[in-house]
Parts: C-alpha cells; structure tokens; sequence
C-alpha cells in the first residue's frame, strides 16, 4: 500500500530574506517518514515537480494527516519556516486520488491566504480481496466471509464462491 505524492508548486510565498529571495523547500511528514523536495533558489514561486512514494504498512485511515512545512534554506542558521500545511487524508482514502491547491499557514497557525501549495495525490488501497495472511481467502484475519453474492464496501461482488473484505 502506497501513498503518492507529488508536490507541484507553491505560489506567492512570503520572502524572508534580506537579499533576493527566499529559498523554497519541502518537508513532507507521514506515519514517522520524512521526505524532501530539493530547493530552489531565489524564487517566491517555485516549481518542484517531485513525486515521493510513503509506504504505509496497514494501509491509511480517513483520519491521518499528512504534514508539509515550506522552509526557506539557509546557508547559515536555522532554515525559517515559510509556511505549513496539515493535510487532511480522508478524501484521497475514500477516492483513490485528490488533487489540492490551498493556503499555507504561518509557523504561528494564522493563515496566509496569498500563499498556496499544489500538490496531487494518489492512494493505492490495500486489496479488497485475500484473507490476511492466506494469499486468497483462505488465511483468515482479512474480515467477513459471503458466500455468493454480495454488496461489499459499496460494490457488488457476485459469481464468487467466497469472498473476504476488510473495509475501512
């Protein structure tokens, strides 16, 4: 189980720079994973194209959050953050994919709504179909049984002898 991420660009982010420009990069934070586009210099608009690959063992819930924090690099020092994002999980789990286009927030919560992070994302769910450990329905621990056919997680199964799903 697989969740995507491509992080595509950010637009009018603040500059916090004396000289130039701000640096832009991304922090991606998911289930204790941590991933980083590169950066790119002196640039308040910056495209990044990256895609990241999160392997989540269990698959996701509706409820998980994937974290971004928009850093500007520093040579010297500690980067500063440009902005944040808590990015709620729930739609690309129920759909499979989600495309956002949003207002960061500033390192003290206030939103700002001028700045924006494009990201798409897609979610490769665990099979709705295997019985846990059992390699096809045979090893249990993957939820009920039916026999014939069936509405399972809002799609008709039918012309299956069993049948075993574990829906989230």
């Amino acid at each position: 189980m697989t969740l995507q991420v491509t992080v595509q660009k950010a637009t009018n982010l603040p500059n916090v720079d004396r000289f130039g420009k701000s640096d832009p990069f991304c922090v991606l934070l998911l289930q204790g994973h941590k991933e980083k586009t590169k950066v790119i210099d002196d640039n308040l608009d910056p495209v990044w194209d990256e895609k990241f690959e999160f392997q989540v063992a269990g698959g996701l819930s509706p409820a998980e959050v994937l974290k971004i924090e928009v850093y500007d690099h520093e040579l010297v020092g500690r980067n500063r953050v440009l902005g944040t994002l808590d990015l709620q999980l729930r739609e690309v789990v129920q759909k499979g994919r989600m495309s956002v286009n949003t207002s960061l927030r500033s390192a003290s919560g206030e939103l700002v709504p001028q700045a924006k992070l494009q990201l798409e994302l897609v979610y490769t769910a665990p099979p709705s179909t295997g019985g846990g450990g059992g390699g096809g329905g045979g090893g249990g621990g993957g939820g009920p049984t039916f026999e014939g056919s069936a509405l399972v997680c809002g799609a008709r199964i039918s012309n299956s002898r069993f049948f075993s799903a574990s829906c989230s």
